[in-house]
């Protein structure tokens, strides 16, 4: 039988990895006035053009009603655009504006550099060994979700 307390620091670990990468992405997408969602719709609206709202809402796992929200106000700011559905006239597809492209262009260069910056700390041998693991865990997390 597994000690508790193996579990209990195996997710204090966890959660302050997290912490650290939140707070690391919070003040890098700060120098281009974007929150961490912001930054993930744009990336998630340029790689599927024309999502729909419930879509986008899961894959940034928040209510389609926040998702709604915050893209009405980067819609407001020229970021996005939306297209009434041919299909189906009560729903939307979702599109980067030239000026969201632009802006998207210029976080995610300088995003995959932040991200290289950081994970230059570890050997391939740690970084296979950390991704075999945190593979596992995402699965057991994603499969437990209450």
């Amino acid at each position: 039988m597994v000690n508790v307390d193996l579990y209990r620091k195996l997710y204090g670990s966890i959660k302050s990895i997290f912490l650290h990468i939140d707070n690391q992405e919070k003040a890098f997408l700060s120098k281009f006035d974007l929150t961490i969602t912001r930054f993930y719709i744009l990336t998630h609206v340029n790689n599927n053009p024309g999502i729909n709202y419930i879509d986008l809402s899961e894959l940034l796992l928040c209510s389609k009603g926040n998702t709604t929200r915050i893209v009405s106000a980067m819609q407001r700011e020229g970021l996005l655009v939306r297209r009434i559905n041919s299909e189906d006239r009560r729903s939307y597809h979702l599109y980067l504006t030239e000026r969201g492209e632009d802006l998207f262009e210029e976080v995610h260069s300088e995003y995959l550099r932040h991200i290289n910056s950081l994970m230059s700390h570890f050997n391939e041998d740690n970084l296979n060994t950390y991704a075999k693991i945190s593979t596992q865990i995402e699965k057991v997390l994603e499969s437990s979700q209450i």
